[in-house]
């Protein structure tokens, strides 16, 4: 494309002939924290074909990106979001520059959005003799790290355990997820966890472990510590990448020569010490909450139903997304809005609005509603279309 102009007028024209929708190429984000069950592509081990150059997995799909993946080697453009126009791809930053309609009002309130492909290839933790596949390493966001110092606001984020075998993939059975610490651990007990990164796993066996069930979801407000588990997770949050991990990889040992190295670029990030990590950027109180479940839990709730299908909210309160399942063959119509919506097809196959929609498909399984459009949904006759939805954050905390 020769300039803003040019993009102006093709994401124009896309919108219009796409009637307010707009497809895109998945964003796929590489990490070297953790692996993957093999969900979003193979990535169940370090060795995988699917690894980088920088030895890293994709294991984390951003939806409609504006934010650049902050890894610790970083690539240019990693993790933002490409839109299909014409017979090219526009980064969406750029197609929202020259076309702000595409977002509205909404541009300072779009949040990150992310499926992450959380597992690898069962370990043995030194606390139990029964193998897991490992969780996400324990970590904790609290804000950047800048000139030693926790900068602004730590990520608040979401999520929602979808469901599995509409996929067609065989839940796992008796998995956990660990967020927040137990209330009987004493900040000793925790530093000393911290201190051991890299040589132990005992920072996991100090957090809560609740069971992972379909449908349910969890707010994690900054300065909480948690370890996600190894379920296929929709998380929504606040758009940034900061992070500070508390513990390596469950099972897996950091030797002599890795290890100091490690310790200050995953858990310290430029503080001093891990008694300036505990005291400004764990929130130990929320953490540690004898009533961690009851405040921090959020399970999908079932708003409509019908021969048509069901529509599930997925998330509330600052953020704001729905599940759609359409029955074979029936059609679903979401309003017009003045915001705007992503959409990613989880499930099954059909059409949203004038584009084919399947899940796992290179270009028609990720799409952005602009405002003031309706969009139509519609199943194929062979099974449900299972549809996420997403939009802007509440001005409100």
């Amino acid at each position: 494309m020769s300039g803003p102009a040019d993009i102006e007028r093709r994401v124009r024209a896309a919108l219009e002939r796409g009637s307010g929708l707009l497809r895109a190429v998945p964003a796929i984000v590489f990490r070297d924290t953790y692996s993957g069950r093999g969900v979003l592509a193979d990535n169940l081990s370090w060795d995988s074909p699917a690894a980088d150059e920088r030895g890293y997995l994709p294991v984390e799909w951003w939806v409609m990106s504006l934010t650049e993946a902050k890894n610790n080697r970083p690539r240019p453009g990693e993790g933002v979001t490409r839109l299909l126009v014409e017979d090219t791809v526009v980064p969406l930053p750029e197609a929202l520059a020259a076309v702000p309609r595409l977002f509205g009002g909404a541009r300072d309130r779009w949040p990150l959005i992310k499926l992450l492909d959380i597992g690898g290839e069962p370990v043995r933790p030194d606390f139990s003799d029964t193998p897991e596949v490992p969780p996400i390493p324990v970590h904790v966001h609290g804000g950047t790290i800048r000139q030693g110092q926790p900068v602004g606001p730590g990520k608040h984020e979401a999520y929602f355990f979808p469901p599995l075998d509409v996929r067609g993939l065989e839940p796992p059975r008796d998995v956990i997820t660990r967020l927040g610490v137990r209330c009987d651990v004493t900040p000793e007990e925790f530093r000393q966890a911290v201190e051991a990164f890299g040589t132990s796993d005992r920072a996991f066996e100090l957090l809560n472990a609740f069971p992972v069930v379909p449908f349910d979801g969890w707010d994690i407000r900054p300065g909480i510590v948690h370890a996600p588990g190894p379920w296929p997770t929709v998380e929504v949050q606040t758009p940034q990448d900061d992070y500070n991990l508390l513990s390596w990889q469950l099972g897996r040992r950091l030797g002599a020569d890795q290890r100091e190295a490690a310790f200050e670029r995953f858990v310290l990030r430029g503080l001093a010490s891990v008694d300036a990590l505990l005291a400004r950027v764990v929130d130990w109180g929320a953490s540690t909450a004898p009533d961690f479940r009851r405040s921090a839990f959020r399970p999908a709730r079932l708003l409509a139903h019908g021969s048509w299908g069901r529509r599930f909210r997925t998330f509330s309160g600052r953020f704001s997304g729905e599940m759609l399942a359409i029955e074979p063959g029936a059609v679903m119509d979401l309003a017009a809005s003045d915001e705007p919506r992503a959409l990613v097809v989880w499930a099954g196959q059909g059409a949203v609005g004038p584009f084919d929609a399947a899940a796992a498909e290179e270009d028609t399984a990720e799409f952005l509603l602009a405002p003031g459009w309706p969009a139509r949904l519609a199943a194929g006759t062979a099974a449900p279309l299972w549809v996420l939805t997403f939009s802007p954050m509440s001005a409100r905390v």
